[in-house]
C-alpha cells in the first residue's frame, strides 16, 4: 500500500492558512486603517482626558491636604494669635513649595498674608472654599473663577488655637491657567491638552506659528451647545488652527453647576503618518515571520511527523496483514523514542504488536490441541480487556467438546448396552409370540367350552327368574293375611285393655261397699240390741265386697295376662309380618338379579362370540409380532455392532 506524507499535507495546509491569514490581515489593515487610525486617536485623545480629569481631582485633594497640613503649623497658629507676620511668612515659606497661592485669614475672613503678593486687610470671605472653612469648621475644596479671569483649585482648612478656638483659616490654591499643568498632561498623553472657563481656552498646549499659546481664543460654537449647555461629552474630528485633531470635550462641573471645559486632542495627520509607518513593519514584519513560520513548520512536520507516522503506517500495515512472527521472525518495534503523541502512538502499537502476537500464539496452541484429540486443553495466558472474552471462548469450547463427547462415549456404551438387551429381547419376543399362538388357539377352544356353559347358565336363569316371580306372589298374599291378624291382635289387645278399666271401677265400687259395711257395723254396735239385725247384714254385705273385690283382682291378673299375652302376639304378628316384608324384598331383588343374570347370561354369550372374533386378530398380530421380533433381532445386532465402532473412535479424543 502505498502511504502518503501526512507531514507534507499538515505542512501544505498550515503553509496555506499562513498565506491567508497574512493575506487577510494586509487587506483588513489596509481597509482599516484609517478607521482604526481615527478610533486609536479618539482612545488616545479620551484616555488623555481622563488623565487630566483626574490631575485635577489630585489637585484638588493636594490643595485640601495642604491646607489641612498648614493649618496646624505652630508658627502659624502663634502668629495669628500674637500678631507675629514673621511666624505667618516663615509658616508659608516652609510649606509653599508646588502652591501657587497661600491665604491666611482672621474669623472674618480679612486678609492677614498671601505668599504670592504683599496685599493684605482685604475681604475674601466670598471665596466658596474660605467661607465654607470657616462656617463649617472644616476642610473643603472646590474651583472657583479669578477675578481677572481664570480658575483655581482652593483648598481651606480652619485654624484653630491650642484651645481649639478658630482663629482663622488657610487656603491653598493651584492656579489652572499656569501652563505647567497642562504641559505635564501633553508629556504624559502625547495629546494637545486646552482648559476652557466658559467658552474661553485659559490655558492650553496650542501655540500659533511664532509660538505662542492660542489663550483667549473661543471654543467652537457647535461643541459650546453641546457640552457647555447640554452637559454632555464630546469626541469629533475637528480643524484647530489649520490642523486636523481627534479631539474630546468634556465639561468642568463644581457641583451642578459647568464652569469650563477640560479639552485633549490628537494631531491627526501626524498620527496618521505614524501609524501608516508603524502599519507597513507590522505587515512586512507579519510576512517574514509567516514565512520563516511556513519552513519551520514543514521541516517540523517532516521531521516530527511524517516520518514517525510513516515508520508507524508501515508496522501498522504489518500488523493488517498478519505478520506478527509467529510463522517466520518479525521486528517488533518501530524504533521511535520521542514522548509526545507520536511516540506514545508508536510505543502503544509495539504493545498491540506484542500482545496480538501472544493471543494468536495461544490460541494456535488450544486449536493445534483440539485437532491433536486433547479435549482438555486449557488456556492459561493472560489475556486483558475484552481479549479475555478470547480466552472464556477457548476453555468454553474446551470444555463443551469434552463434556459432549463424554456424554457421546457414555451414550454410545449404553447404546450398545441397549441394543444388546434389545437383540436378546428381540429374541426371546419372538418365542415368545410364538407360544402366545399356540396359546391362543387353546384359548379359543377353552371359550368356546365357556360360550357353551354360558348358554345353559342363561336358560336356567330364566326359569329361576320365572319361580322368583311365584314366589314373590304367594309371598306377598300371606304378608297381606299377616298383616289382618295383626290388626286382629291389636283389636284385642285394646278390648283387654276397656276390660283392664271395667274391673278397676268394679274393684273400687267393692272398696267402697266394704268402707260402707264397716261404717254399717259400727252404726250397729252402737244400737246396740236393736241393731244386731243390722250388723249381720251389714258383715254379709262386707264379706261380699271382700269377695268382689278378690274375684276383681283375679280377674284383673288373668286381663293383665291376656293383655300381656296379646301384646306378645302383636309383636310377634309385627315380627313375622316384618320378616316376611323382608323375604318379599328378597325374592323381588332375587326376581331382579335372576333377570339381570338372565341378561347379562346373553350379553357374555354375545360377548363370547366377539372375544373368539378378536382372538382370531389377535393370532394374526402375534403372526407379524413374531415376523417383527425377528427384523428387531437383526437390527439390534447391526446397532451393537455401528455402537461399537462410535466407541473405539470416541477413544481417540483425550476427555
Amino acid at each position: 500500500m502505498k502511504i502518503r506524507s501526512l507531514g507534507l499535507k499538515i505542512s501544505l495546509v498550515v503553509t496555506l492558512l499562513i498565506a491567508v491569514i497574512i493575506v487577510l490581515v494586509v487587506m483588513i489593515v489596509s481597509i482599516q486603517s484609517e478607521t482604526l487610525i481615527s478610533d486609536l486617536t479618539k482612545a488616545e485623545a479620551r484616555t488623555a482626558n481622563q488623565t487630566l480629569f483626574k490631575a485635577v481631582e489630585d489637585l484638588r485633594d493636594s490643595a485640601a491636604l495642604r491646607s489641612e497640613l498648614i493649618s496646624f503649623s505652630n508658627d502659624l497658629i502663634d502668629g495669628i494669635v500674637d500678631d507675629n507676620f514673621l511666624l505667618v511668612e516663615r509658616a508659608l515659606r516652609r510649606n509653599g513649595e508646588g502652591l501657587d497661592e497661600i491665604i491666611v485669614t482672621n474669623t472674618q475672613g480679612i486678609v492677614i498674608m498671601r505668599s504670592n503678593s504683599d496685599q493684605k486687610g482685604d475681604s475674601v470671605a466670598g471665596q466658596a472654599a474660605i467661607s465654607n472653612a470657616l462656617l463649617t469648621d472644616s476642610t473643603y475644596a472646590t474651583i472657583e473663577s479669578l477675578p481677572g479671569g481664570g480658575l483655581i483649585i482652593r483648598g481651606a482648612s480652619p485654624v484653630k488655637d491650642t484651645l481649639g478656638n478658630l482663629i482663622g483659616a488657610v487656603s491653598c490654591g493651584h492656579d489652572l491657567t499656569e501652563p505647567r499643568y497642562v504641559d505635564e498632561i501633553k508629556g504624559l498623553s502625547n495629546c494637545d491638552v486646552s482648559i476652557y472657563e466658559g467658552n474661553v481656552r485659559i490655558s492650553t498646549t496650542l501655540t500659533d506659528e511664532n509660538g505662542e499659546r492660542l489663550v483667549g481664543t473661543l471654543l467652537d460654537p457647535e461643541v459650546e451647545q453641546i457640552v457647555l449647555v447640554q452637559g454632555l461629552t464630546y469626541e469629533v474630528q475637528i480643524d484647530l488652527f489649520g490642523k486636523m485633531f481627534a479631539a474630546n470635550y468634556a465639561p468642568l462641573f463644581v457641583g451642578n453647576e459647568i464652569i469650563g471645559i477640560l479639552s485633549t486632542g490628537v494631531h491627526i495627520d501626524g498620527t496618521i503618518a505614524a501609524h501608516s509607518n508603524m502599519l507597513r513593519g507590522i505587515i512586512i514584519i507579519a510576512i517574514i515571520v509567516g514565512a520563516i513560520g511556513i519552513a519551520l513548520v514543514f521541516l517540523m512536520s517532516m521531521s516530527l511527523v511524517s516520518r514517525p507516522l510513516r515508520k508507524i503506517a508501515v508496522f501498522a500495515e504489518k500488523i493488517a496483514t498478519g505478520e506478527l512472527g509467529i510463522s517466520a521472525d518479525s521486528k517488533a518495534t518501530i524504533d521511535i523514542n520521542t514522548y509526545d503523541e507520536v511516540g506514545y502512538l508508536a510505543r502503544d502499537l509495539e504493545q498491540v504488536y506484542a500482545r496480538l502476537k501472544g493471543y494468536i500464539g495461544e490460541i494456535k496452541e488450544r486449536m493445534q490441541d483440539l485437532a491433536e484429540g486433547d479435549l482438555t486443553t486449557k488456556s492459561t495466558y493472560d489475556f486483558s480487556g475484552d481479549y479475555t472474552h478470547i480466552k472464556l471462548s477457548i476453555n468454553e469450547i474446551s470444555s463443551n467438546l469434552g463434556r459432549t463427547m463424554s456424554e457421546i462415549n457414555a451414550v454410545s456404551t449404553q447404546v450398545a448396552e441397549g441394543s444388546a438387551s434389545i437383540a436378546a429381547g428381540s429374541n426371546m419376543l419372538a418365542q415368545g409370540t410364538a407360544d402366545q399362538a399356540s396359546a391362543i388357539e387353546e384359548l379359543s377352544a377353552s371359550i368356546a367350552v365357556v360360550a357353551e356353559i354360558i348358554n345353559a347358565t342363561a336358560d336356567m336363569a330364566d326359569r329361576s327368574a320365572e319361580l322368583a316371580k311365584t314366589m314373590q306372589t304367594n309371598a306377598e298374599r300371606g304378608s297381606a293375611q299377616m298383616n289382618e291378624m295383626v290388626a286382629a291382635v291389636d283389636e284385642i289387645s285394646n278390648a283387654s285393655l276397656n276390660i283392664r278399666q271395667v274391673i278397676k271401677t268394679i274393684d273400687d265400687i267393692a272398696f267402697q261397699t266394704n268402707i260402707l259395711a264397716l261404717n254399717a257395723s259400727i252404726e250397729a254396735a252402737r244400737a246396740g240390741v236393736h241393731g244386731k239385725g243390722f250388723a249381720v247384714v251389714a258383715e254379709e254385705v262386707r264379706n261380699l265386697a271382700v269377695k268382689s273385690a278378690g274375684a276383681a283382682k283375679d280377674t284383673e291378673a288373668l286381663i293383665s295376662n291376656s293383655i300381656e299375652k296379646a301384646e306378645l302376639g302383636a309383636r310377634i304378628a309385627e315380627d313375622t309380618a316384618l320378616s316376611i316384608s323382608e323375604i318379599i324384598s328378597g325374592i323381588n331383588e332375587s326376581s331382579q338379579i335372576a333377570g339381570q343374570i338372565a341378561t347379562s347370561s346373553g350379553e357374555q354369550s354375545f360377548g363370547i362370540e366377539q372375544i373368539n372374533k378378536g382372538i382370531d386378530q389377535v393370532s394374526q398380530v402375534v403372526m407379524q409380532n413374531s415376523i417383527t421380533a425377528r427384523d428387531s433381532a437383526d437390527s439390534s445386532a447391526k446397532m451393537s455392532e455401528q455402537s461399537s465402532l462410535l466407541k473405539k473412535l470416541i477413544q481417540r479424543f483425550k476427555l
